[in-house]
């Protein structure tokens, strides 16, 4: 993770990386304006490509659409909104999974990583059972939780998500400043392009590819469905791995319908390779 620091006085160029950092997160007046019942594209429209795609999977009760965002000014510090057939359920505190953590020799001791799974691994199916029964956070508990967030001084800084390491405000590193750009530039243009809000449960073929255009990977799992993944293959090294876009995979079924689409942290990177 890179360090945090403010940015009071920087120049206009970091002001402008900023700017771009904060498109990423979504202000807390945005998010307590959001009540049960909106719809997703109000939401999404309201958050912009803060609106990050988990899931969207269909269930016997119906499509259910998990979206994720993060709030400025802390370290991790995010929300899931859950939709049920596009009409909001609930918002819920973001939690991890530790199932799919594992631990490895390294140099001398262990150090810890995110397991491979498969595209129809049936522990999907458990991780998203765990958000839709997951307990509904009340408006109150929203509002004590970022309350909590704007005393705290470890995640208070002078502006939005600032994560640019000192060393490049000092002007030291000025190619690392630039690579730093051209990496959220890059991070920006995935979102836009690969907005897993975008698809729909029971899209045929050609819809996907006309919303997404040519997919990085097709492959065929081992139930006989058909998974496209979108994204790049390219290191974005100078983004913060929690604005960073992961991918996004759609699944069709054999008859060439979406049953379901993944990213973010549902989303494995090695489904890219």
């Amino acid at each position: 993770m890179l360090t945090a620091i403010g940015l009071c006085g920087c120049s206009a160029r970091h002001s402008n990386l900023d700017s771009t950092i904060k498109n990423l997160t979504v202000p807390e007046k945005t998010l307590l304006a959001i009540t049960n019942g909106e719809s997703l594209d109000a939401v999404t429209n309201a958050f912009g490509i803060a609106a990050r795609l988990e899931f969207t999977v269909a269930e016997t009760n119906g499509a259910y659409t998990l979206v994720s965002c993060l709030v400025p000014d802390a370290d991790g510090y995010g929300f899931w909104l859950l939709f049920q057939d596009k009409v909001l359920l609930k918002i819920i505190r973001s939690f991890s999974f530790p199932e799919l953590m594992e631990t490895y020799p390294y140099q001398g001791t262990t150090a810890s990583r995110i397991k491979s799974w498969d595209i129809d691994d049936p522990g999907i199916n458990e991780r998203v059972k765990k958000v839709i029964d997951a307990p509904a956070l009340t408006r109150e508990q929203i509002e004590n939780m970022l309350n909590g967030l704007q005393h705290n001084p470890s995640t208070t800084s002078g502006s939005s998500w600032s994560i640019i390491p000192a060393v490049l405000l000092s002007g030291i590193m000025s190619k690392s400043a630039s690579q730093m750009e051209n990496d959220y530039a890059t991070n920006e243009s995935l979102l836009q392009s690969y907005n897993g809000c975008s698809a729909n449960i029971g899209m045929d073929t050609n819809e996907v590819e006309k919303l997404y255009g040519k997919p990085l990977r097709v492959f065929t799992t081992k139930n006989g469905e058909t998974a496209r993944i979108y994204g790049t293959t390219q290191n974005l090294n100078w983004a913060n791995p929690q604005l960073e876009f992961k991918g996004l995979a759609v699944v069709s079924d054999a008859k060439g319908h979406v049953k379901a689409i993944y990213s973010n942290v549902f989303f494995n990177g090695e489904w890219k390779e």
